[in-house]
């Protein structure tokens, strides 16, 4: 008995391929939604029509809803206290997002107020979204997870659910902490913001792997946690001159920028009087006369990967649950022993 061979059904990915095309521009050809050239979703319409192509939404092809927005959630203060992080992380992600012909859009949270968010979720306003910052406490990731929207987090959580990117700050706090112990800093203070925000527990816990790994104690009383102003931050200095430390450590760049002012303003010179080094670099530590030790990550890098494990989500593709990118301790004069 003859056989008909039953023909291949015509995939979004098919299409895009013969019109060398994008696969989010056959969907929108195909919903009538999102940025597109009139000739394109011409052209495109033509050669679906002549081919047949219907969307497969079991194979993750659903053109009808999508908004072609991907959405960022940022705390109000990362607008000002994370200056130098945010601008560098939304470039990575809206150049991976314009790739994928889609917009990216703010959403403002704070530690009361999720109302924004809460309007993106119901108005159904994007397709995923990247939280820009993990908490303990982590109110905006578990109603993303309730939602069932996708979403990607810059940070590490302790769900194993959530899909995260981050840099390896653990890692890298404790090979900074490591080389100036091995210089024969042993009392070594860290002056750090927010315990509820992930990433400074995890800076945290670098400078503890550290001193446990070569045997070496730290004085508590050289620790400062949730300092979130800069007369908190030069309180803490203040205190940490007192007590004789061999070396400061800001945990981030804007702490650390803060510190360099306190002792410049005590004509403490650095590195003869007091070492100082922060676990973050940026454009904020510039202006020091000596060079300032610091960790560099590519930020641009993370908010492009952060982007394109999202995409894969959307696209019910496989990803990684947990993604962690590299950095380069970078020693200068400030730390010269």
């Amino acid at each position: 008995m003859m056989r008909v061979q039953e023909e291949k059904k015509l995939t979004m990915e098919d299409v895009a391929k013969e019109l060398g095309v994008s696969k989010t521009t056959v969907s929108r050809a195909v919903s009538g939604k999102g940025r597109i050239g009139e000739e394109t979703r011409k052209r495109v319409l033509e050669y679906i029509e002549q081919h047949n192509y219907k969307p497969n939404q079991a194979a993750g092809e659903p053109v009808h809803n999508r908004t072609y927005n991907i959405g960022m959630v940022l705390q109000t203060d990362m607008l000002t206290s994370e200056l130098p992080f945010f601008p560098k992380a939304l470039k990575g992600i809206g150049e991976t997002a314009e790739k994928e012909e889609y917009n990216v859009i703010m959403t403002l949270v704070d530690s009361n107020d999720f109302s924004g968010l809460v309007r993106v979720i119901e108005n159904h306003k994007v397709d995923g979204m990247i939280l820009m910052r993990t908490l303990q406490d982590d109110q905006p990731a578990a109603m993303l997870k309730k939602s069932g929207i996708p979403f990607v987090t810059i940070g590490l959580s302790d769900d194993p659910q959530i899909y995260q990117v981050d840099n390896d700050h653990v890692d890298a706090c404790r090979e900074l902490t490591s080389i100036l112990l091995l210089k024969g800093m042993k009392k070594i203070a860290v002056v750090s913001g927010d315990r509820n925000h992930v990433i400074n527990r995890k800076r945290l816990e670098g400078f503890y792997q550290a001193h446990q790994d070569m045997g070496i104690p730290y004085d508590a009383s050289l620790i400062f946690t949730d300092i979130d102003s800069e007369a908190f931050a030069c309180g803490a200095a203040e205190r940490i001159l007192q007590r004789s430390a061999d070396c400061m450590i800001g945990a981030d760049d804007l702490l650390t920028g803060y510190l360099l002012k306190k002792l410049e303003e005590e004509n403490v010179r650095i590195p003869e009087e007091m070492r100082l080094a922060s676990f973050h670099d940026s454009q904020l530590l510039k202006s020091a006369k000596n060079g300032i030790t610091a960790i560099k990550f590519n930020i641009e890098e993370l908010g492009r990967e952060a982007c394109k494990v999202l995409l894969r989500r959307m696209r019910g593709e496989e990803a990684a649950h947990i993604t962690k990118l590299s950095y380069e301790v970078a020693m200068r004069e400030s730390t010269k022993w």
